[in-house]
C-alpha cells in the first residue's frame, strides 16, 4: 500500500459531528489519486494507526475528498472532524477497494441503492459519476437517518434531485423525524424493503443494487434484495467494520501445520517468510518485515488481497471474495490460516 503526504485543502462542516475533506493533489500524483474508481476508498495512517474513509467525489470531479462522521470512542474519526486544520498534513494512500457498480453508460438500466448515516459515502461518489455518464439511468436512492439534520450531504443530494428529475429518485428515510408518508420513517429493514417494492420500485426493472452502512443493515437488505430475485453478482456492499475481532473469525483447524514456508511476491520483489499457526497471514508477513497492505484486519476492505499461487490456506468467513474470485486463487491474506506445509502468494497479480 503505497502512502504519500497530502495538504488538507478544504474542510467542510456537513452535520454537527461530520465534515468533508478535501485534500491539495500535487500535480505529479494527479495520475495516482485521481483516476479512482467511483466507490472507492483511501487509507489514512496517524500515527501508525489505519484507518478507511470512502471517497465521495465522482472520478469526473478532479478531486479527492472524502466524509468522515465522528463515532463513538473512535479518536481517529474525532481528531478528524474537530482538530484536523486546513494546511495540515496527513498520510493518505492511494485509492483501493471494490465496493461500486460497472459503469455502461451506453445502456438504458435501473441502480436501486440504500445506505444509512455514513454509508452514503461511496455510494454518493457512485451516484454522481452514474448520472453524470448515464444519459438513460434511473438510480433510486432511500437513505436512512435519525433526522434531517444529521444526514451527511442531505442539501448535496437534494440539488442532485433537482439536476437530474429524470434519472435520480431520492427518497429519504428518517427514524426520528415525522414524515408525510409512513413509509419513509423507521428503520431501513426487511419490512420496509417490501413497502418499497410494493410502493415505488418495480424489482424486475432493477440491474444493480447496493447497500451500506450498519452491518445488521446490510445483511438483512442484501438478503431481501436476493431474495426478490437479483442474484448475487448484482447485489454490492460495503462492509465498514468486522463483526468480530479479526482472531475471532479465524477458523480453528486442528490439523494445520505449525509453522509454513511462505513465498511471497510484493511490488516486484520475492521474500521467503515462516508463518506460525497462531498467526493469521497478514501479521505473519508484517513481523518478517514485508509491507504488504493491509488496513482492517477483519476480512472487510479487500487492501491485503492476494492471489495464492501454491497451496492452501483455511479462509474465515468474509463479504469480500466471490465464487469466481475463490476459482481465480484470490484470497485475504488477514483472515487466512495454515493448511499446507508451504505457499506461494502474489500481491501484484491481483
Amino acid at each position: 500500500m503505497d502512502f504519500h503526504s497530502l495538504q488538507v485543502a478544504y474542510i467542510r462542516n456537513l452535520t454537527k459531528n461530520s465534515v468533508q475533506i478535501t485534500f491539495d493533489v500535487p500535480e505529479h500524483l494527479k495520475k495516482e489519486f485521481l483516476s479512482f474508481t467511483a466507490g472507492q476508498y483511501i487509507t489514512l495512517n496517524i500515527n501508525g494507526t489505519r484507518r478507511d474513509y470512502s471517497i465521495c467525489s465522482s472520478p469526473n470531479d478532479g478531486e479527492l475528498t472524502i466524509g468522515v462522521k465522528a463515532v463513538k470512542n473512535g479518536f481517529i474519526s474525532k481528531y478528524l472532524t474537530t482538530e484536523l486544520k486546513v494546511g495540515d498534513t496527513l498520510e493518505v494512500s492511494t485509492p483501493n477497494g471494490r465496493f461500486g457498480i460497472p459503469s455502461k453508460p451506453n445502456e438504458k438500466r435501473t441502480i436501486l441503492a440504500f445506505a444509512a448515516g455514513s454509508g452514503i459515502t461511496p455510494i454518493l461518489s457512485v451516484l454522481k459519476f452514474t448520472l453524470q455518464t448515464e444519459e438513460w439511468v434511473n438510480f433510486y436512492l432511500f437513505y436512512s437517518n435519525k433526522t434531517p439534520d444529521s444526514a451527511m450531504y442531505y442539501e448535496e443530494l437534494k440539488a442532485l434531485k433537482e439536476q437530474y428529475p429524470n434519472n435520480f429518485h431520492l427518497h429519504f428515510v428518517f427514524t426520528e423525524h415525522k414524515m408525510e408518508n409512513f413509509l419513509f420513517e423507521g428503520r431501513l429493514n426487511a419490512h420496509k424493503f417490501e413497502l418499497i417494492l410494493n410502493q415505488i420500485v418495480d424489482i424486475n426493472e432493477v440491474d444493480e443494487a447496493m447497500v451500506c452502512g450498519p452491518n445488521e443493515m446490510i445483511k438483512e437488505i442484501s438478503n431481501e434484495i436476493f431474495k426478490a430475485g437479483i442474484i448475487k453478482k448484482h447485489i454490492h456492499f460495503e462492509l465498514f467494520t468486522p463483526d468480530q475481532s479479526p482472531l475471532d473469525i479465524l477458523p480453528e483447524e486442528l490439523e494445520a501445520p505449525d509453522e509454513v514456508a511462505v513465498t511471497v511476491t510484493l511490488d516486484g520483489e520475492t521474500s521467503d517468510v515462516v508463518w506460525s499457526r497462531e498467526k493469521n497471514l497478514i501479521d505473519a508477513l508484517l513481523d518478517a518485515d514485508v509491507d504488504a497492505p493491509y488496513s482492517c484486519k477483519g476480512g472487510v476492505c479487500s487492501s491485503c488481497l492476494c492471489k495464492l499461487e501454491e497451496g492452501e490456506v483455511n479462509l474465515a468467513d468474509n463479504f469480500v471474495l466471490t465464487d469466481s474470485d475463490k476459482e481465480e486463487g484470490l484470497i485475504l491474506a488477514c483472515i487466512s490460516r495454515p493448511k499446507s506445509g508451504s505457499i506461494k502468494i502474489n500481491f501484484d497479480d491481483v
